[in-house]
């Protein structure tokens, strides 16, 4: 018997049928999974079967709808804390639309899990979507194979609530386990500091590591004492910021990084009162320590005397063996690049320990533990150097172009870079004769370690 649908009808019923399959973003119509906090899903379609997947994640996640395809403006990424990303195959491929979206977006620190409909067999993609991903902590997805054109939504909903399983459970271990910015931090600096901080241990509830027989934990951006752990309010983030290499031989690609902490996500819980603000804070404890550099006195007795570039200068002992191999680099080339040599010859003075504040700070200066060196060339009319000696001479500092900047030759700044050196000209507030020694960030950042880590026998 056939269903005869009445002509008049036709409007009416096309209207539903549109209403019905069109989506919007942002709206899923389920709570969010507490596993997941906030989430999105992020898709690319070419097919029903696909969307009818993104929605079921949606459904199941409590998460909104993202269409990459849509015409409607990408949500701000910092109202989500995971983003399910995927699409349709085909002949095994991310869509071009997808892989282009992934290449221009940063997901801020959130945690992404891949996700890809096929009607072909497909293997494990996740390391072809973790190549693509910029800026999340990444976690493994998985795919679903729709060998025929018409796949039921039942069928659809029952393949994701079972896929679904493995990375809810992931996260909610994460969860249980003091969060992963936690494991990830304490993780992080356990691998940049070999020689001073311990490995990573989950103890009593919280991700920790050992530092002189002090047992530390992450709390609120923040290394504490586990019995400071419960007050993080009263001491100072630690100087933490998402550190990028980016080409100093174009121009036009240098872009400044104006954040200056440890990502977006945690600068916009800063700015929007989710971590309490107190400038009357105590410094950071942790550089103090990871430095033997409680007071002045101490931080005296780590410096060591150096030779470089044919300058004395006073370091932090940690800090000698990368310097030695960042001079040995450049000396090298300097042998067979004038542009090397010109640079050396034009020094006008090399700088490392200085006990202050940072200039207009209450936070003590890293050159202060003898772990920063400047290397400052002769003035040269019309370039600038330091963003406060620029804003002196009543020059706007802030749209001041590269070109007019006295920077190292770039061979320089990378192999200061190779050795665990973060490069001042990178900041939005520049500085381009300074140096600094931090291998977290280059990690972080990057995902590179340092050629040599800093020398064992810290005194204590």
């Amino acid at each position: 018997m056939r269903l005869r649908i009445p002509l008049f009808w036709l409007p009416f019923f096309f209207a539903f049928f549109l209403t019905g399959c069109g989506l919007k973003p942002q709206e899923s119509g389920t709570s969010p999974d507490p596993r997941t906090g906030p989430n999105l899903v992020i898709f690319f379609v070419e097919n029903r079967a696909a969307r009818r997947t993104a929605q079921a994640i949606a459904q199941t996640t409590g998460g909104d709808l993202f269409d990459i395809g849509g015409k409607e403006p990408l949500p701000d990424l910092l109202d989500y804390e995971t983003f399910f990303v995927g699409g349709s195959l085909k002949e095994g491929q991310i869509p071009a639309p997808l892989a282009d979206f992934l290449a221009r977006t940063d997901f801020i620190d959130g945690r992404v899990i891949p996700f890809w409909t096929s009607r072909e067999e497909t293997g494990d993609l996740n390391g072809e979507f973790e190549k693509l991903i910029r800026g999340g902590r990444f976690l493994c997805g998985g795919g679903f194979h729709f060998n025929r054109r018409w796949v039921r939504a039942k069928e659809i909903n029952g393949m994701v609530e079972t896929w679904a399983v493995a990375p809810l459970a992931e996260l909610e271990l994460r969860r249980a386990a003091g969060g992963d910015l936690a494991e990830d931090m304490v993780k992080l600096f356990s691998a940049a500091y070999p020689e001073r901080i311990g490995p990573a241990v989950f103890e009593d509830g919280e991700w920790t590591f050992e530092m002189d027989g002090k047992r530390w934990q992450y709390a609120q951006s923040r290394f504490l004492p586990k019995e400071d752990a419960d007050r993080p309010e009263e001491f100072r983030p630690l100087y933490l910021y998402r550190y990028a290499l980016e080409s100093r031989d174009d121009p036009n690609s240098w872009q400044p990084l104006a954040d200056q902490v440890l990502s977006r996500r945690f600068s916009s819980y800063f700015s929007r009162g989710r971590f309490s603000s107190n400038p009357g804070a105590l410094r950071s404890p942790f550089y103090e320590n990871l430095w033997q550099a409680r007071n002045r006195e101490e931080a005296f007795s780590q410096q060591q005397r150096i030779t470089f570039l044919g300058w004395s200068v006073p370091v932090h002992r940690g800090i000698a063996a990368p310097l030695k191999k960042a001079e040995a680099r450049i000396l090298a080339l300097a042998e067979i690049d004038p542009k090397i040599q010109g640079w050396i010859k034009n020094l006008d003075s090399i700088s490392s320990w200085n006990w202050r504040n940072i200039a207009g700070s209450q936070n003590r200066s890293f050159h202060a533990y003898g772990v920063a060196v400047d290397l400052l060339m002769k003035a040269q009319p019309g370039m600038e150097t330091y963003w406060q000696w620029t804003a002196a001479k009543g020059i706007d500092w802030r749209s001041l172009p590269s070109e007019k900047r006295q920077n190292p030759p770039s061979a320089v700044i990378r192999i200061f870079e190779e050795q665990g050196f973060i490069w001042g000209g990178r900041w939005a507030w520049y500085d381009t004769m300074h140096f600094e020694y931090h291998p977290e960030l280059l990690i972080f950042g990057t995902g590179r370690k340092p050629e040599v880590s800093f020398v064992q026998g810290i005194t204590g």
